[in-house]
């Protein structure tokens, strides 16, 4: 039996961020065109080969392949495998069934968190044969070893299918408790002379990967902690640093952790970063962190580690609605973060999320005015969107059933077009649509952010790397995706 582990093109955009499995993606100019190597698709084509199944892995979209270029790869496979999540899945779906057109008796499978909230509406698509419920990587790897075997594989757990017209949710597979036990992802699967762009990353070529599954947070929007398990488990600091040593190994100068929050505990971080300065590993680092849980030492140790960015979740600038929405975080510390970061020389990236429950205008201005103040290196503002798996969802679907199907959802409004947002906000749809684009020009052209940007530039590389995000974003702020 021959696999085939796909990272879909879209033909909507064509930079779409599709790593993390809960579902939090982003795509277009508004994150500068920015790509990330899709590092869970890569760990799960690994754990196939170790395991004994003929996998073949394709990232269509870094490659920009076209269908036609596809479906020669589809016809020499048995089964094809991808990840999908709600803003993705009516287009993965058609794409899926396309294929399933093309060639009879190909299976398709799918994971991520569409198929983890939504089994039903996912099995109802005929372009799903097959999917897998949370964390995918020994689900698959149980299902391809039965398949390959010939034995009964609808028995496997964490799987949904279709069996006589009816579908099947199976229970839950148990979470990974030892993560150790993951293999690192096989880097020689990657397309070979593509570097993945990312306008916050310095040193090209560079590898995503998450160290960690599960966020200490309770934040109504998000989907993380169902998806997780609502525990945070973690890799052991000397698997962490032997993955680095890996990936320097095999080229790469940068790593980008995923991790929902990778500074959690303490004792690991600090194992984690004396151990690359003692090392003396040549390596620099992204990762993100909560506003509430990092401090200056953390944030000093990290810069001598080689991190030169920290991603904070800042959402609001009104503590009212932070509170709501459950952030955990008071706006005070939030200027206390931002101040250390600056004070210890490493660059911040703030998230931002405009009609949020209780957003007006009036509380847009602030929360664009507050990130101003906190003076990130870079920041992003998208429109908060209710995902499957979320308190948010639940309380609109009880209004709105028809978002329950998930189809009101694609890339074509992914974080720049409101969706049942009139439900939880003093906003009109085309008050919050309008507003992103006004975040935008509002941070990013100023004179003095442009000068202070300017300033950071240090070599070729940084001139390329400014001049593409800054066009994507200048592009997306004045005319829209």
């Amino acid at each position: 039996m021959k696999v085939l582990i796909l990272n879909p093109i879209s033909r909507v955009t064509k930079n779409v961020v599709r790593d993390v499995l809960y579902g939090c993606w982003c795509d277009g100019k508004r994150i500068g065109g920015g790509t990330v190597p899709p590092f869970a698709l890569v760990e799960v084509a690994t754990i196939l080969r170790n395991d004994g199944t003929d996998t073949v892995f394709l990232d269509a979209q870094a490659e920009q392949k076209t269908f036609e270029e596809i479906m020669k790869v589809v016809s020499e496979v048995d089964a094809v495998v991808t990840s999908t999540s709600t803003m993705t899945f009516i287009e993965d779906a058609n794409l899926l069934l396309e294929m399933k057109q093309k060639h009879p008796g190909l299976k398709t499978v799918v994971f991520g968190s569409h198929p983890t909230f939504m089994p039903h509406y996912t099995l109802a698509h005929e372009g799903v044969d097959i999917a897998a419920r949370y964390e995918p990587e020994y689900i698959l790897r149980d299902l391809f070893r039965k398949m390959r075997s010939g034995e009964e594989w609808r028995d496997v757990m964490g799987i949904v299918y279709r069996k006589n017209g009816d579908i099947i949710v199976n229970p839950e597979y148990p979470f990974i408790d030892n993560l150790d036990e993951l293999p690192f992802p096989d880097v020689t699967l990657l397309p070979q002379g593509i570097d993945y762009f990312n306008p916050i990353v310095r040193r090209l070529p560079y590898m995503a990967t998450a160290t960690s599954k599960g966020c200490p947070g309770q934040c109504t929007f998000c989907t993380a902690p169902a998806f997780d398990g609502h525990k945070v488990r973690f890799q052991s600091s000397g698997y962490v640093v032997g993955e680095i040593e890996y990936f320097l190994g095999h080229g790469f100068r940068e790593v980008y952790f995923r991790d929902d929050t990778f500074f959690v505990n303490k004792k690991r971080d600090s194992e984690i970063c004396n151990a690359i300065i003692d090392r003396k590993l040549d390596v620099s680092w992204i990762a993100n962190a909560r506003i509430n849980m990092i401090d200056r030492e953390t944030m000093a140790m990290a810069r001598q580690a080689g991190c030169h960015t920290l991603k904070l979740g800042v959402e609001s600038g009104v503590q009212e609605i932070l509170d709501k929405v459950k952030k955990g975080y008071r706006l005070e510390q939030a200027r206390e973060v931002f101040r250390w970061a600056r004070e210890v020389g490493i660059n911040t990236h703030a998230h931002c999320m405009l009609g949020m429950p209780g957003d007006s205008v009036q509380t847009v201005q602030r929360t664009i005015d507050f990130v101003k103040e906190l003076s990130p290196t870079t920041a992003t503002f998208g429109i908060c969107t209710p995902y499957p798996g979320t308190p948010l969802f639940d309380e609109v679907a009880k209004i709105y059933p028809e978002i329950r199907d998930g189809t009101a959802s694609d890339l074509s409004k992914l974080h720049i077009k409101g969706l049942f947002n009139e439900h939880y906000t003093h906003m009109s749809r085309k008050e919050l649509d309008r507003c992103v684009q006004r975040a935008y020009r509002s941070f990013y052209v100023r004179p003095s952010y442009m000068l202070n940007f300017l300033r950071q530039i240090r070599s070729m590389d940084d001139v390329k790397r400014i001049s593409i995000a800054a066009m994507n974003i200048l592009d997306f702020s004045f005319f829209g995706d």
